[in-house]
């Protein structure tokens, strides 16, 4: 750098008060919005529906997807196949009358997307709260290679075989054989994560 140029000073001080700001700003909001919520849960009904509460249909159905991703596994998270993605679509379909019945109201459609809204918050908190809930909620990294050797009840429970594990080895790293990955680690969100031999570099063969 040129004698006499100083560089421009970073705005980071403001940034964290705008960040603290819009927190302080959601977290209001959420105050609002939470009530609000419970008094439509009493007010927007329909009565010819069996859970004629709108709230409560759209907080079902959220824990039933939820418990049915949780069956289905980490990996479903991260890769859908063309199965997958057809059941999706039924899914959205099947569960699509049960949350409308055929309830057309805007203010419907607002409480539904504000009860998702805040079960996902809620959710949040209580994960950052417990580590059980968390591991209940999330599941935990499972490590599938470990030392260069598979876990092969690891690979059979979570459904990934080596041909996986090497499609994310060449992905991140540039890898092209098994016995360069030391530690292969299936995440939370259903992507593998490779950690190589230190010895080993893209261009080692």
């Amino acid at each position: 750098m040129a004698a006499g140029r100083q560089s421009p000073e970073p705005q980071i001080a403001e940034d964290e008060r705008f960040d603290r700001a819009a927190h302080r700003l959601r977290v209001i909001a959420w105050w609002i919005v939470l009530p609000l919520l419970a008094v439509g849960a009493f007010t927007n009904q329909v009565q010819e529906h069996a859970v004629p509460s709108t709230v409560l249909r759209a907080a079902i159905i959220y824990g039933f997807v939820l418990l049915v991703v949780r069956l289905a596994g980490k990996r479903t998270l991260a890769e859908l196949s063309t199965f997958d993605l057809v059941v999706l679509l039924i899914m959205s379909e099947a569960i699509q009358p049960a949350l409308v019945a055929d309830d057309t109201r805007i203010t419907s459609a607002m409480l539904l997307v504000g009860t998702f809204a805040a079960i996902d918050f809620v959710l949040a908190i209580l994960k950052d709260k417990s580590p059980t809930a968390s591991r209940a909620l999330d599941d935990i990294p499972t490590v599938l290679v470990r030392d260069g050797k598979p876990n092969q009840e690891a690979l059979t429970r979570e459904r990934v075989d080596e041909d996986d594990i090497m499609e994310a080895a060449r992905r991140d790293h540039g890898l092209e054989r098994f016995d360069q990955v030391r530690f292969a680690i299936l995440e939370r969100t259903g992507g593998i994560s490779i950690i190589p031999w230190p010895e080993v570099t893209p261009r080692a063969r």
